[in-house]
């Protein structure tokens, strides 16, 4: 296995050797090979050849003054190529511009003056690497997460067809309709993600209802809805693990609340739903007016709207209800554009 890279620039070669045989003496160390670059091109050649053999890179290590590239526009340069790396910028108190200008832009980790102190430099390289595998362990425990939600999605729209082939399809479109909402209303790229991935989950708890009940082709008798009402708290229970992300769990127990707190099970109110909440019961309501279902025929896109419209500020945040009616407004095929992954 590759062991992860260090990597040290200076255009003097006995500054690179110093850095080098520091790092290497050092027993921390030993899990990390050192490469060194004479110039910043050259360093950002290397940069490249490590990642095309998938060579992980904890540490960069720059000085400033160096003729063909300064050390602060190297940097700048790398950290577009290698974001999560720490990066140190060896430097003097002259070039305290150059640091300033890595600092406002989220780049440096730390600056060392030269000439550094021993002790200082250890410590620091030492801090970086152990804040660099807590990222890298913590990514791969969301990532362990993240696949075990998909798994979990996978096997509930398996069922789902088996059970049901339109829950199936509807599944899919609700996480494309609220991954659509959630862009329009400016959720970062994060948010996106997940209600892009935890809305399929919202019905999970139906498979704790009975069939007979989930495919009735009249309206429900109030027994029934109560225990339609039900699955909110059987889906809550079943994903209500420490491992879930929140947001994941938000979406099943609170995707009925309604914004003038006529909802279940909590009847909560206005931002007091969480808004990941509020998004999918957009969505999953939309979804079910379009299209066809045992009890109902499939309304226009046009009724549809003029549904959701009339429930602003009633069921629906008022905000995301404006944000969705324009938004939709704005594609030429909606129906058909939730259809498919974008």
């Amino acid at each position: 296995m590759n062991k992860p890279r260090i990597i040290c620039v200076d255009d003097e070669a006995i500054i690179l050797q110093s850095l080098k045989q520091e790092l290497k003496s050092d027993p921390f160390f030993q899990d990390y090979a050192i490469e060194v670059a004479d110039s910043g091109p050259r360093a950002l050649q290397l940069i490249e050849e490590l990642l095309q053999e998938d060579i992980e890179i904890p540490i960069i290590i720059s000085d400033q003054r160096m003729p063909s590239m300064k050390g602060d526009a190297f940097l700048v340069a790398a950290h577009n190529i290698v974001p999560d790396a720490y990066k140190i910028l060896l430097t003097g108190y002259s070039d305290l511009e150059a640091v300033v200008h890595l600092v406002n832009h989220d780049i440096l980790y730390r600056y060392i003056s030269k000439p550094w102190d021993r002790n200082d430099l250890s410590l620091t390289l030492r801090t970086a690497c152990k804040a660099w595998n807590q990222k890298r362990l913590i990514a791969a425990q969301q990532n362990k997460i993240e696949n075990l939600t998909m798994a979990m999605v996978t096997t509930l729209e398996s069922a789902n067809f088996f059970f049901d082939e339109e829950t199936g399809n509807h599944i899919r479109r609700i996480s494309r309709i609220s991954a659509f909402i959630a862009v329009k209303a400016g959720c970062d790229e994060e948010f996106v993600k997940n209600i892009r991935m935890y809305a399929p989950l919202h019905d999970i708890g139906k498979v704790g209802v009975g069939k007979e009940i989930l495919l009735k082709p009249a309206s429900l008798t109030p027994e029934e809805f109560e225990q339609i009402k039900t699955h909110v708290v059987i889906g809550h229970q079943i994903i209500n693990s420490e491992a879930i992300d929140s947001i994941a769990k938000n979406i099943v127990l609170y995707h009925h609340e309604k914004w003038a707190g006529s909802g279940y099970v909590n009847a909560l109110q206005g931002k007091d739903i969480p808004l990941e909440a509020r998004i999918v019961s957009i969505a999953d309501v939309f979804d079910a007016l379009v299209n066809k279902r045992v009890y109902k025929p499939a309304f226009s896109l046009e009724k549809a709207l003029e549904i959701i419209e009339s429930e602003r500020g009633k069921s629906f945040d008022p905000h995301l209800v404006e944000t969705f009616l324009h938004a939709v407004a704005q594609l030429d095929d909606p129906l058909s554009y939730f259809e498919e992954d974008h």
